[in-house]
């Protein structure tokens, strides 16, 4: 960094043509870094919702998962009633 001694000023006198020119090329890069600020933005909340569209899919067959395997055991009991049945009929005892 420059220290405040190495520091001097200068004034100068521009035509107005050219302090126009340098103003619309600053306007024109503020807008570039908007727009791309901008894109990047979007791009960051589109890509943010969809990971959070897999994350809830995975949550829920998780949770669907965890349903089925809970129907399965309530029925397991039944299935081996059946089972023993049939075995039961077709062996005549």
């Amino acid at each position: 960094m420059v220290s405040d001694k190495k520091k001097k000023e200068a004034i100068i006198q521009l035509p107005n043509q050219l302090v126009n020119e340098g103003v619309k090329t600053v306007k024109q890069s503020l807008t570039g870094v908007e727009s791309f600020v901008r894109v990047q933005a979007n791009e960051y909340v589109k890509n943010g919702q969809a990971n959070l569209i897999r994350e809830a899919m995975m949550k829920g067959y998780v949770e669907m998962s965890h349903i089925n395997l809970s129907i399965c055991t309530e029925c397991l009991h039944a299935e081996y009633e059946a089972q023993h049945t049939t075995e039961r009929l077709v062996s005549g005892g």
